[in-house]
């Protein structure tokens, strides 16, 4: 039960803001100055459906969201920020086999996208596949080498497997000393891999 619990704080720390961190190289989906003018003789874009979507998750009202996301793929399916945040509403619904085959579809149409595979990584890690989801981390921070919360995945992903002195490394890169030891002192002193 330990170590359940100790993987589930250790992911939920990690996830925190992982999905939606402004200052990566995550694409502004959402630029005002980008928006069509309102037009009622034509269907929305999927820009503006993405925009309702949004709304809608922000107002807890998470299935009108999904049912929005669900149709920018099937009208607009080259969107790929829909792929990516119907994702995270899986994820954050605890679906993450729904979660990772939205990944995948995504990752499809974008082959190497960093939040993408970042996301991916995350599904796996929750699934206690931590080789695989330092392979994503490491592609994704191979990507965006200046993005702290890739490397930061790498560092937990290293630490779960048990990898003490690599994930040290990492957190020490991104971290004061003294909070780089204590993640890996939990990661690798309170869960063993499998």
């Amino acid at each position: 039960m330990k170590t359940t619990w100790v993987l589930a704080a250790a992911a939920l720390a990690v996830c925190a803001g992982c999905m939606n961190d402004s200052k990566t190289a995550r694409p502004d989906y959402t630029n005002p100055a980008q928006e069509d003018p309102i037009d009622s003789d034509r269907a929305p874009t999927a820009r503006t459906l993405y925009v309702m979507a949004q709304v809608n998750m922000s107002q807890g009202l998470d299935k009108q969201a999904e049912a929005l996301l669900r149709r920018i793929i099937q009208e607009y399916p080259d969107y790929r920020p829909a792929y990516n945040t119907l994702a995270e509403l899986q994820m954050s619904q605890r679906r993450i086999p729904e979660a990772m085959a939205m990944l995948e579809a995504g990752l499809k149409l974008t082959p190497g996208d960093p939040v993408l595979l970042n996301n991916k990584g995350m599904c796996l890690l929750i699934r206690r596949d931590f080789e695989s989801a330092l392979a994503c981390f490491t592609q994704a921070a191979g990507i965006v080498p200046d993005n702290t919360r890739y490397r930061s995945n790498m560092a937990t992903a290293l630490g779960l497997l048990g990898r003490r002195e690599e994930a040290l490394a990492l957190y020490e890169q991104i971290l004061p000393k003294d909070e780089a030891l204590e993640n890996v002192r939990v990661l690798c002193d309170g869960v063993k891999p499998q």
